[in-house]
């Protein structure tokens, strides 16, 4: 072989070695994606709540932290007792919060320790919905001075079925937007290419300050209302060939 074919191999050879150290690589373009209608929908479902949820506990302040535990577990205790003396389960009840925090007076232009406080306190189901005002106040009544209720909810405990209604009326509502969309474009519309949910069960709340401000009454008023049920789609729908 001569000196000028050695000299083209090894320019070869030179050129498939510099392919082969290379970092950079080659991207194939994706196809573009098919032109489509994107609509949103919105379904809504009502029911009457069937559970309560109700976080209550206890707070006790006190000159040491073992006074305002010993303070708060005991008044804790007879609440618990009076909720599961009412039929409350015990696997409806749980823990929530739990912690202790000194206590400070700045009136004096400084910082001085004046005491501990403990706040425990539990989340409850009241399955027998009707029984709420009455173990509302049972459990208050048990916890005396120490007692707080922080909030109070209605949910239902399986909405599965008003979930399904809501999802049928939020899906014909896409299908009407896109449809009228559709007609507008002179275009035809094609099957659904992807479907998105979010929502769900709206809970009730209670303004448990305001009943409990009414201290002319003997029981907290309860009025349960209806729930709604509320889900949203998003969806985008394919276009036909003409």
């Amino acid at each position: 072989m001569n000196g000028k074919a050695l000299g083209i191999v090894g320019a070869a050879l030179l050129g498939l070695f510099a392919l082969a150290c290379s970092t950079e690589t080659t991207v194939l373009p994706s196809e573009r994606e098919a032109p489509g209608i994107s609509v949103s929908g919105t379904g809504s479902a009502f029911g009457e709540p069937d559970v309560a949820v109700v976080s209550l506990g206890v707070e006790a302040q006190a000159g040491t932290v073992g006074e305002a535990r010993t303070q708060a577990a005991e008044r804790m205790d007879a609440m618990l007792k009076a909720l599961k003396d009412g039929g409350v389960a015990d696997e409806d009840i749980q823990t929530a919060r739990f912690f202790v925090q000194p206590v400070y007076d700045y009136s004096k232009q400084k910082q001085e320790l004046i005491g501990f406080m403990v706040q425990n306190s539990v989340t409850v189901k009241f399955r027998n919905i009707d029984d709420t005002g009455k173990l509302i106040d049972a459990a208050l009544a048990a916890g005396g001075d120490l007692a707080r209720v922080d909030s109070l909810t209605f949910t239902i405990d399986d909405p599965s079925t008003l979930q399904d209604q809501a999802r049928q009326e939020a899906m014909a509502e896409a299908r009407r937007k896109a449809e009228t969309l559709a007609e507008a474009a002179d275009v035809k519309l094609g099957r659904p290419r992807s479907i998105s949910e979010s929502g769900g069960p709206r809970e009730i709340p209670f303004d448990v300050g305001a009943a409990a401000a009414r201290e002319e009454l003997v029981q907290t008023p309860i009025e349960l209302g209806q729930l709604e049920v509320q889900v949203q789609v998003q969806v985008v729908y394919e276009l036909e060939e003409p």
